[in-house]
Formats: structure tokens, sequence, C-alpha cells
């Protein structure tokens, strides 16, 4: 008899010790690796969960079989340090697996705190919390950089393709701005995903206070410094600025009319809540995000060619026209009247 012994922490794992040299299969769909061997391991690296198939021939004997099932097993999906969008993003993904598979899900990702009442049959651990005696263990990562971001989780877990819009806690804040007031994030990681035209938001906090509005500013520092260039929060507006506690920037969007922001977190967390959002966003294809009647893009100019090519760690990435005078045209040539004319639309 052979002593065969299974691991589905990150990937399916078999480790074998047979006298007889045995073909060991493991298989999913199209993923799929064999091995012929006595003594050793089988493995099928991947970032996909599947329900895997394990197989063992002597010959044309089937001598060992096994499916994975998850049902009433223990499951910890442990992501690795990720940003606010990308956190946003998972957690109804999660909630459709473990009604799939009936499983114990437990999950360690960052901002826990925005979905753990929303989320009740989901654990979330804490920092400093680990996990002991896991059946199944997912380590989710990015696919393919550019590529339309809500693909991802159902990718990887499984589940069919579609957007899904997760749950967010209700701030347990009392509304602290009396007038109707609309929240701006100006700031992103990088600085090719800025809003580059002269005067833009100023221009915009004029217009939104024509029309009667507050605008406030939640971005999490008055000023990012990238070496060469500093980028600083407009004028005219509250400032909310500050690494505050994420709940209270959920209070500040939740009682806001709208959002008026770039590709980053905060308008990922503004959409999560049902807020209109007006995403000024050239680098990134329309695909790429959620979907969004407001999107602001200029397609009479280089646009879209975010995790196309080159190194998009860069903060100045440009892969088609670094160095010219083209350089960050898909930001640079959005215009303010692009902008008034989606905030038009969206009142």
């Amino acid at each position: 008899m052979a002593a065969i012994e299974l691991s589905f922490i990150d990937y399916p794992k078999v480790k074998i010790d047979s006298k007889q040299e045995l073909l060991v299969r493991i298989h999913a769909g199209n993923l799929t690796t064999e091995k012929k061997l006595k003594k050793g391991n089988v493995e099928l690296k991947t970032p996909f969960f599947r329900e895997w198939n394990i197989e063992a021939y002597n010959g044309d004997k089937k001598v060992f079989s096994h499916k994975l099932k998850l049902e009433g097993q223990v499951v910890f999906i442990k992501f690795k340090d990720i940003a606010l969008g990308d956190s946003i993003m998972w957690p109804a993904y999660l909630e459709e697996f473990r009604r799939k598979h009936k499983c114990k899900l437990y999950v360690k990702m960052r901002h826990p705190q925005l979905f753990e009442k929303s989320y009740p049959n989901i654990t979330f651990l804490r920092k400093g919390q680990h996990m002991k005696n896991v059946d199944v263990q997912i380590t989710p990562q990015v696919l393919v950089e550019g590529a339309p971001l809500l693909d991802g989780p159902p990718c990887i877990l499984g589940l069919e393709k579609g957007e899904l819009r997760p749950l967010i806690d209700k701030p347990t804040l009392k509304r602290n701005i009396e007038k109707k007031y609309v929240c701006i994030a100006t700031h992103s990681t990088s600085y090719y995903k800025y809003w580059l035209r002269k005067n833009g938001w100023n221009d915009v906090i004029k217009y939104l206070k024509k029309l009667g509005y507050e605008v406030v500013c939640i971005d999490g520092d008055d000023v990012a410094d990238y070496g060469k260039v500093k980028m600083h929060v407009p004028k005219g507006c509250i400032k909310k600025t500050g690494m505050r506690n994420l709940l209270e920037r959920v209070n500040d969007l939740y009682f806001c009319d709208f959002f008026i922001g770039l590709g980053s977190g905060l308008s990922w967390l503004a959409w999560a809540m049902n807020k209109p959002v007006v995403m000024i966003a050239g680098f990134s294809s329309e695909s790429c995000e959620f979907k969004n009647p407001y999107r602001v893009i200029n397609k009479d100019v280089c646009h879209g060619c975010w995790g196309k090519k080159g190194d998009t760690n860069d903060p100045f990435y440009c892969p088609e026209h670094y160095g010219t005078s083209r350089q960050h045209e898909c930001s640079r040539e959005i215009t303010f009247e692009m902008v008034k004319e989606k905030i038009d639309e969206l009142i």
C-alpha cells in the first residue's frame, strides 16, 4: 500500500511513499499536472482555487481517488498587504464563496472593521490573530495589472464572473456638516493617477459652491511628495485631511451627496456605499474599475495604458510617451468642462 498525504495550503500538494511507481494526477477543469514517482511530492502551483481531483494509478488501475469538498471545512483566506480598493472589492465574493461551499470561512485582510457586521458568517481576524488547524488556505494575488479588477476575485475563487458590490457597515457617528456637501479626494498612490489639469480642482470647487454645495476634502495628506514634484490639496474646501480612522471616512461619505476623486481606494469606498462617484481617471481603461456612468476620460488622447507594459511602481509611469511633451496627456487633457458635464448629469 502507498502512503499518500494531501495538503491544500495555498495550492494542492500530494506527498507519496510507495514501493511501486504510481502516476499521480491533480486536475480541475483545464488546470492539470501529473507525475510518475515512487516517493516525493506532486504539486500544482496556481493562484486559482478549484475543487481539486487527485488520483493515483498503478498502470491502468486507479488505486487512489479524492475530490476536494469544502462543506464543513475550515477555510482560511489570507491576504497579503493590499490597498484599500483591493480590500473593498473582495468581501462580496468571499460571502458568495462561503455560501456556495458551505464552509467555515476565516479571513485575514486589511480594514476588517468595514465589513464585520455586514458579513456575520465570516470570521475576520484582527492584527495579531493567527489560524491553526486549517483544512484549506488560499492566498489571493493580483493576476494581471490593467485587467478588469473585479474579474480577479471570481477567477481566483472559482465563481461566476460578475460585478458584486460589497456591503459596508453603517457608520455610528452623527452627521457633522449641516449643509449639503460633496466629498473630494485629490491624492492617489502614484503621480500618474493624479488629475494634472492646471486649475482643474479649483474650477470644480468653485462650480460646486456655485451650485450650493460645501466641498469637503478627505485626502490622507495635505501634501504628497514625489521628489521632483509635490502635490497639494486644493484651496477653497473644508479640509478633513490626515490619516484618520477609516470609520470616520465612512461617516463623511455616508452623509455626502456624491464623491469626486481619482482611481483610488476612496473612490472604491464611495462606490461600495452606493454613492455616485465622479471618477477622473485616464490612465486605466473604463473596464478596469467598477461600472460607472460618471467616469471622466478623454478618449481623444492616449489613455488606458496602465499595466500594458513597463514598471507601474514608477510614480511617473507613462509607457507610451515618457519624457515627451505628451507624457501623462491621459490626465492633463481631461478638462474642467468634461468633469462639469458629469456633475450636471449626476445632479
